[in-house]
């Protein structure tokens, strides 16, 4: 999708359980820069969805939001 822009961007399901893909990061007790770093390219893939859209952005999620949606929402206000 890099470089692609959209007039609207939907970005659905974007829940607790699905942002970030848990199979993705590594456990911190593992190794916790690793887990960072896994932590920041989830954010990072969900920024470059998000930044596709040059006019309107839905984000939806049911039940408990992503924390990067939380995070970000506690930012707006």
């Amino acid at each position: 999708m890099k470089g692609l822009e959209f007039r609207c961007v939907a970005v659905a399901g974007v829940t607790a359980s699905a942002v970030p893909f848990a199979k993705e990061i590594t456990p911190a007790e593992v190794d916790r820069l690793q887990h960072e770093s896994d932590m920041l390219r989830e954010r990072c893939v969900l920024f470059v969805a998000c930044t596709r859209a040059r006019e309107a952005l839905y984000v939806s999620w049911s039940g408990a939001p992503s924390p990067f949606v939380a995070q970000q929402t506690q930012r707006l206000i």
